[in-house]
């Protein structure tokens, strides 16, 4: 089945496609709804990660990943429009140099304007890594991504850049209050400098501007 929308994005070393298929309609009764559904599909290709195979068969992390994104998208997506109907959004990280649920987030995003689906905003996502002393790395890579939690923490964060509102927070590792606000804030700020090139990108590319 084509494709109604899709996107590739790099970042850094990081490299994803992400596609849209949908809206279609349910067929199962088991599935109906008077409002539209999102499904999402994540998955690693084979030696997208450094000394790691990709096993054919989705991994618990990839559903985990899959469930964030889908969950995510629910929010933005004005699921009224499509009654009774499902979309698809299908992602493949091609190359995996960290930030892979920020960068998945945003491309998801991406390829449902380009499938006209409507949307209240855009979804931006970044990732930043606080280390212990007080340094906060934003876009880190993926061996500093990983870094032991015992070291720092991690946060994952993703907006509506037009709207002020938080779709997705992830942390991983312990973390005082004071240093976790300012770990969002610098995450805040990402996003929306990801979102200003986002934004000129689709104003060039499909000659709209969302939020």
């Amino acid at each position: 089945t084509k494709a109604q929308g899709s996107v590739y994005i790099e970042q850094g070393q990081t490299k994803i496609v992400a596609a849209v298929y949908g809206p279609k309609e349910v067929l199962k009764r088991e599935d109906f709804s008077l409002k539209g559904k999102v499904m999402c599909e994540f998955k690693y290709m084979p030696f997208s990660r450094a000394n790691t195979y990709s096993e054919p068969r989705q991994t618990f992390e990839e559903k985990v990943i899959s469930k964030t994104i889908a969950e995510a998208m629910e929010g933005v997506i004005i699921l009224s429009k499509f009654p009774k109907s499902e979309v698809l959004i299908s992602i493949q990280m091609i190359q995996d140099d960290g930030g892979t649920l920020s960068l998945a987030m945003t491309a998801a995003s991406v390829a449902l304007i380009d499938a006209k689906i409507e949307v209240r905003d855009l979804v931006i996502g970044c990732t930043i890594r606080f280390y212990n002393g007080g340094r906060i790395l934003v876009d880190p890579t993926a061996e500093e991504e990983h870094t032991k939690t015992s070291e720092g923490a991690g946060f994952h964060l993703a907006v509506m850049p037009s709207l002020s509102q938080v779709t997705a927070l992830k942390q991983a590792g312990k973390i005082e209050q004071a240093q976790a606000r300012e770990c969002i804030e610098a995450c805040w700020e990402g996003c929306l400098r990801i979102a200003t090139a986002v934004k000129k990108l689709l104003e060039e590319t499909l000659g709209e501007q969302p939020g």
